[in-house]
């Protein structure tokens, strides 16, 4: 489960599961809470039902309704905010413009392998009603120390701080611009017009 789940200011998961069992149950739950969210109203009960768990067993880990749908979003930001991250790690060595380039289309990437995840959300909140919570605002964060750790290769730290804040504001801005279509991210000439835009940026 991601760790921002257990970010300050929000309804979280009780507890984060360390042996494998307990992590397959609460893997399990999440699953769960997808399919129901899918079906319709979300209740911890049918969630439970679905995955297969107690509702006590349930209850050990998510305390509430809003628990389990904040850890459902610390699991979709995490997968790109990785992405980000090792991506910015492993372009260290690159020429600037080929390094942001790398970081975009991995950032974009896991965007794309999570458009179902995405529908699912928006057809359950409406689109964009979860861009506020806190758990979002913590992974921006994340993503823009990776970002501005690669971009201090190439200019002084204020510098690489300042624009790696741009960088990240362009891609939240182009996330929330496509919420409602996701099928963008699969689709290549939008991703490579974004790729061009945002090196021009950086």
């Amino acid at each position: 489960m991601s760790e921002f789940a257990f970010a300050d200011g929000i309804a979280g998961p009780r507890k984060q599961p360390t042996q494998g069992r307990s992590k397959h149950t609460v893997a399990a739950i999440l699953e769960a809470t997808f399919r129901v969210l899918d079906q319709g109203a979300l209740s911890t009960t049918r969630v439970a039902e679905v995955a297969g768990v107690s509702v006590g067993t349930l209850y050990q880990y998510f305390p509430n309704r809003d628990a389990l749908i904040n850890a459902l979003l610390a699991d979709h930001l995490e997968a790109a905010i990785v992405a980000v991250e090792h991506a910015c790690e492993t372009s260290s060595e690159l020429p600037r413009a080929e390094a942001v380039e790398r970081v975009v289309r991995a950032f974009l990437g896991a965007k794309a392998q999570r458009i179902p995840s995405s529908k699912i959300l928006n057809k359950a909140f409406g689109v964009g009603m979860l861009d506020e919570r806190p758990l979002v605002r913590v992974a921006s964060q994340r993503a823009h120390v990776a970002l501005a750790k690669l971009l201090a290769r190439f200019e002084s730290g204020e510098s690489a701080a300042g624009r790696a804040q741009l960088g990240c504001d362009a891609l939240e801005g182009i996330a929330r611009g496509v919420v409602a279509d996701p099928d963008k991210y699969g689709d290549p000439t939008w991703v490579d017009r974004v790729v061009r835009m945002i090196v021009a940026v950086l």
